[in-house]
């Protein structure tokens, strides 16, 4: 099926992106019934100002962020509200849900930074999925590597991405209510351009109104991003509500699972069933 579809694909334009972090956080481990729904090859459609190669990581940041970012204020527990990102699925059936962030300092290693990533997906009531990400800390603020430590067979070389954290919403007390955050990846070879591009919004809030959302848009693009939003399929709003109805959400500090990384949910199994890597564009 993985063949066939590669090979009726057209090219990836620029800001065509590979299955990476959730797949690089979530698709890579589940069974392959699950993977028939996503699947979709093609190109995503991108606009006139779309950049060919990933902008400098220092330059999409805001003033703020680049002279005050403080990470002890980026500790703690956001809510994804919205997205583009192409690893988290939004079609009917395995829409994505309750996206939730825990970031805390790596108790082994004081230059990184762990991201418990959380969120609810599947058909039949569906399960919570539990990914235990890394960051390497740089000097400069704000400014991350992030690492998939999974064994996932169908995209084995999407490994270091850049992730920056473009601007910050400050409270009366200091601490951060938002935070926006971008992550891009060139392919190995330069002349093909960005390989993944992403953007996600997180809130200290799992439900905010529209207005606050549209404050982060609009610092988005202040900040040149505003073409990741707008190419296909655009920005994706995140169901919280039905976790917070529900109050379904994992524990702050659960284990992984169901993330394709080694000894969580079936990434064995896929291991073993996969017999060789593909690349999806979606």
């Amino acid at each position: 099926l993985l063949r066939a579809a590669q090979a009726s694909a057209p090219p990836s334009a620029v800001c065509a992106v590979s299955v990476p972090l959730v797949m690089g956080r979530l698709h890579r481990a589940l069974a392959p019934w699950a993977l028939l729904a996503w699947a979709r090859i093609a190109g995503a459609d991108c606009p006139d100002d779309c950049p060919k190669r990933c902008p400098a990581q220092e330059d999409v940041q805001s003033p703020y962020v680049k002279d005050h970012f403080d990470i002890s204020q980026f500790w703690g527990v956001f809510y994804e509200v919205a997205f583009h990102d192409s690893t988290q699925p939004t079609n009917p059936l395995f829409t994505a849900a309750c996206q939730r962030s825990v970031k805390s300092p790596h108790q082994g290693d004081t230059k990184k930074y762990k991201d418990l990533f959380s969120l609810h997906i599947g058909p039949f009531g569906g399960t919570n999925a539990v990914c235990d990400l890394e960051f390497n800390i740089t000097d400069s603020p704000g400014v991350f590597m992030g690492h998939w430590s999974g064994n996932s067979p169908w995209n084995p070389n999407l490994t270091d991405i850049a992730n920056t954290v473009v601007d910050v919403g400050v409270a009366q007390n200091g601490t951060y209510s938002w935070t926006l955050e971008f992550q891009c990846k060139e392919f190995d070879d330069p002349t093909k351009g960005i390989r993944f591009a992403a953007v996600n919004f997180y809130h200290k809030k799992p439900l905010i109104d529209k207005d606050e959302v549209e404050v982060m848009i609009a610092r988005l693009r202040a900040r040149g991003l505003g073409w990741i939003i707008d190419a296909s399929p655009g920005m994706h709003m995140v169901d919280q509500q039905s976790c917070v109805d529900k109050q379904d959400y994992p524990a702050q500090d659960a284990d992984p699972s169901w993330c394709g990384q080694k000894g969580s949910g079936l990434s064995s199994l896929m291991s073993t069933t996969q017999g060789s890597s593909a690349e999806l564009v979606v």
